[in-house]
């Protein structure tokens, strides 16, 4: 079985967590010399900083396949590509939540999908596709999903129990039902941790023949994470072979300090309902069942929002609109621009939220009324 790690993407979406880019380097040669076959070493389009960190990964002299992620658009992929790596990890979600949230027909879907996947092939890319929520998707809609994704010539599959509702025996049911079809041995795996079933999801998904499972050091990821890399390593992979040696169970615990000494334990304490990926951020504020798996009040709990450099425009929009903040599109661009290269910028508080995003909204209107006024003044006077 497979590992791929995505301790460099999805942990980064952890409330709490932050990797400057040489502890993102240090990461990743620890994981190459832990032998994990696919490192996802981040969504290069998301933030400049993010793009930087890419692109020096690349540059390293790994075994690991590394893997930047992208929405199915163009530029991102392209992006991917143009950062020199040789894997591109494409996500969408097909049951009829996420149809909704798009405004989508299944057809229309599919176009978009394929559209994205040949691109992705056509510049000569590797293709991980992803099924996003893929855990509460009707498995005759998966089975079609994924025939259709290998008829498009993606190289790699993917399930996600995107809000962690699986159960082993849910895996069970799903592997009866569509095995003759999309056998296990052809699919990764990305089991969330919100009920405290991704281990077991995981070992069942190996017993039953997966092809890869998707993990992270500490299990960090949005909201409660998911499978932790110690364990996929330990209870997984050596799994009857004797346990690890004492130089895997030393790069295991080099990576764990390094990933505990980059969180802020504070935020990271929060993290069970906390929202920080642009993506998931925009899904919650439409419908919070797109990434919650129960009420956050029905646990005690409370959503959190977070503005950091991993905001989206429909997001940040939204937070403009809590302080009543009106801004044109070149203002939002401008406010975008600015959040995104705040490199450890992590608000929560409403009032601090906005406080921030007026503060620099009024910074953009001063700095070109300046602007306007010196130009105003270097006209020339002809007589």
């Amino acid at each position: 079985m497979e590992l791929l790690d995505t301790t460099l993407r999805e942990g980064e979406q952890c409330y709490g967590v932050f990797f400057p880019i040489e502890t993102k380097k240090r990461l990743a040669r620890l994981l190459d010399a832990l032998g994990v076959d696919f490192i996802e070493v981040g969504h290069p389009a998301v933030a400049p900083s993010i793009r930087k960190a890419v692109a020096e990964l690349a540059s390293l002299d790994l075994r690991s396949r590394l893997i930047g992620h992208a929405r199915l658009d163009r530029d991102e992929i392209r992006l991917v590509r143009d950062l020199s790596l040789p894997w591109v990890g494409l996500f969408a979600g097909m049951n009829k939540a996420s149809l909704v949230r798009y405004g989508l027909t299944r057809e229309a879907a599919y176009r978009r999908i394929f559209d994205s996947v040949r691109y992705a092939k056509d510049l000569g890319l590797q293709v991980r596709f992803t099924c996003e929520d893929a855990s509460r998707s009707a498995p005759d809609e998966l089975a079609e999903m994924y025939s259709r994704l290998r008829e498009m010539g993606a190289d790699r599959l993917s399930y996600a129990d995107t809000v962690g509702t699986d159960t082993p025996e849910r895996i069970e049911r799903l592997h009866q039902t569509i095995h003759a079809e999309i056998p296990f041995s052809r699919l990764h795996f990305h089991f969330h941790n919100d009920l405290g079933n991704a281990l077991a999801n995981a070992a069942k998904a190996q017993e039953l023949g997966a092809q890869c499972i998707d993990a992270s050091i500490m299990g960090i990821g949005e909201r409660s994470g998911l499978l932790s890399i110690e364990d996929a390593v330990v209870r997984l992979r050596l799994r009857g072979e004797g346990g690890p040696t004492a130089e895997e169970m030393a790069l295991l615990v080099q990576a764990k300090d390094l990933v505990a000494a980059s969180i802020n334990m504070r935020h990271f304490t929060r993290r069970r309902f906390a929202h920080k990926s642009g993506i998931h951020i925009h899904g919650v504020l439409c419908d919070p069942a797109q990434y919650e798996p129960a009420a956050p009040e029905s646990t005690g709990q409370q959503r959190t929002i977070v503005l950091s450099k991993l905001i989206g425009r429909a997001g940040l929009r939204r937070m403009l609109s809590w302080g009543g903040i009106e801004a044109t599109d070149a203002v939002l661009e401008q406010l975008l621009e600015r959040v995104k290269s705040d490199e450890f910028l992590e608000l929560t508080d409403t009032h601090e939220i906005i406080h921030y995003l007026e503060g620099h909204r009024q910074l953009l209107s001063y700095t070109a009324q300046s602007n306007r006024d010196r130009l105003q003044h270097q006209q020339p006077v002809f007589v």
